[in-house]
């Protein structure tokens, strides 16, 4: 990791802390878990698991949502943000606003099917908002101009897809948990599917970012050969990538099914590769120098 003095801020490449260092894990867990559970209760409605709806919006409201409140300076304020005129330029503010929306709809969702009928148009409704709590978490750093890692319009493609894929395994593990096993082949199929995206997406992503400018180059020559680069090549690669693109392989070209055991095993490696490279991306986001290292 880049260390800097305090008379060298600005002048060198100046590593952001705020978000990831101290209080800061606190909102690295807080983004992974908003869209994980929001993507499982995605995923969980197309394919009909109740139980992976109820996971989802579990891990986005009480483990997404109770990260962002201990965050927070003063958690029980987080209202004046919503209430505030702050949705018309802050995308914390309109990312608060979705959440809030996908949890409640969600839940009356969730109580109408254990209890009542459920209504179509609130599934729908509570869908439309857990997309964008997805969708908020890439906007929110893609709007910080000054660290070009964050500054690009893959990066929200990037969470989308790690959203929907971490929602894939989740709702993999609700139905073997159950033992609803009717559409696990299909949860299978998308899972594979959006393994390729995601492997596509981070190189893409990373390529792109290494030709945008000399911040750019910098911030990816540390995640791949930097202090952390281990957690990104084993962690990410190894484990996110290599592992389960070689058991889908495997299980295609020589015809077995895939073994309970090892299904949850390469479901927590995605999820734990996930959380990874949102690390990676967080902890490695490079101010670029505002005045010249030399005079």
């Amino acid at each position: 990791m880049i260390q800097t003095k305090p008379y060298e801020f600005m002048v060198k490449y100046t590593p952001q802390r705020e978000w990831i260092e101290k209080r800061g894990i606190m909102l690295w867990l807080a983004f992974f878990f908003v869209e994980l559970g929001a993507g499982a209760f995605i995923v969980s409605s197309v394919f009909g698991s109740l139980w992976g709806m109820f996971i989802g919006w579990f891990l986005c409201g009480v483990l997404g949502g109770g990260f962002h409140l201990l965050y927070l300076g003063h958690p029980f304020r987080f209202w004046r943000i919503i209430l505030s005129h702050g949705w018309k330029t802050s995308w914390i503010s309109r990312g608060l606003i979705f959440v809030g929306l996908f949890l409640i709809l969600g839940a009356i969702h969730l109580i109408l099917v254990q209890w009542a009928s459920p209504v179509p148009g609130l599934l729908i409704a509570a869908g439309v908002f857990a997309f964008c709590t997805i969708v908020y978490v890439g906007f929110v750093m893609n709007y910080v101009n000054s660290i070009p890692l964050w500054n690009t319009p893959l990066l929200p493609v990037l969470y989308v897809i790690l959203g929907i894929w971490g929602g894939l395994g989740v709702t993999l593990i609700a139905l073997l948990a159950t033992r609803d096993t009717a559409v696990v082949g299909s949860v299978e199929e998308w899972s594979r599917i959006f393994l390729l995206a995601f492997i596509f997406i981070v190189f893409i992503y990373l390529f792109s970012i290494r030709y945008q400018g000399p911040t750019g180059m910098t911030s990816v020559r540390q995640i791949v050969s930097g202090k952390w680069s281990p957690l990104f090549w084993v962690m990410v690669v190894v484990f996110g990538m290599v592992l389960p693109l070689g058991v889908a392989l495997g299980s295609w070209l020589v015809g077995f099914a895939i073994p309970v055991g090892l299904l949850y095993l390469v479901v927590i490696f995605e999820l734990l590769s996930d959380l990874a490279l949102r690390y990676c991306i967080l902890r490695y986001g490079l101010y670029a120098p505002l005045i010249p290292a030399r005079i």
